[in-house]
């Protein structure tokens, strides 16, 4: 009579030892493909407001909408009656990004992704509303201004206009007084896509950009405006170290 064959115990460890090897081999290689993807997803919504501040500048006489959402100049010498940014783009982002077939996904849920970085993903329901991931240059205004046209910005291809901006506090926790921000300067730069961080420059291209070693949850990497690499944050005084 012939006995049924099955697994000897050293066949099953051996093939437990391979599944192993190649699940150590694979899983890597899966986030690597994942964080890449969204690095790619950050820099696509970055090149999407760009059109949309665009528009907005051809619609306001070259102006670009304010940096923040306050209602004076940054020294209080002038009010400000031009939008911020973030809610700025909204109607040329609809126009762009949004089809008339919505029966998933609401209109104000899919403007809200294009606006914000993969990150905004893991933020807690009950913060994403206050929460801005993307950054606008808070140096490209004048302090006693409270707009500027995006045409006489010199050196465009090395000013920042929006980046990746922290959304946690000096021990790397988040914070909804760091993260509802609509502006930010090189202080605030947040490595997170493998330790580098996408750049839209005024002249509309988008870089990723790595100086220094951190993770998204500090700015430890970002010690002064031009960060080594040559960016311009105050066009008005490109040399600050």
């Amino acid at each position: 009579m012939k006995q049924n064959q099955g697994f000897a115990l050293i066949e099953l460890l051996i093939a437990i030892a391979i599944l192993g090897i190649l699940a150590g081999i694979i899983m890597p290689v899966i986030s690597a493909a994942k964080t890449k993807s969204q690095q790619i997803v950050c820099a696509n919504n970055l090149r999407q407001m760009y059109l949309a501040l665009e528009q907005y500048a051809n619609d306001n006489n070259g102006f670009l909408p304010c940096s923040n959402n306050s209602s004076s100049s940054e020294d209080g010498t002038k009010e400000c009656a031009a939008e911020v940014w973030f809610k700025a783009v909204d109607r040329y982002l609809i126009n762009s990004q949004l089809s008339t077939q919505r029966t998933v996904i609401s209109q104000e849920e899919r403007l809200l992704k294009v606006k914000q970085d993969p990150v905004f993903d893991t933020v807690a329901s009950s913060n994403q509303d206050t929460t801005r991931t993307i950054k606008m240059n808070q140096s490209l205004i004048p302090d006693n201004e409270c707009q500027r046209s995006i045409e006489n910005i010199p050196s465009p291809t090395l000013t920042v206009l929006l980046f990746d901006g922290n959304i946690y506090n000096s021990s790397g926790n988040y914070s909804n007084a760091v993260a509802n921000k609509f502006e930010g300067s090189y202080g605030s730069v947040a490595q997170r896509h493998s330790k580098a961080a996408n750049v839209l420059f005024t002249d509309g291209h988008v870089e990723r950009i790595q100086n220094g070693n951190t993770n998204g949850t500090t700015n430890a990497g970002w010690p002064n405006r031009q960060a080594g690499l040559g960016l311009i944050w105050d066009p008005d005084d490109p040399d600050l170290p």
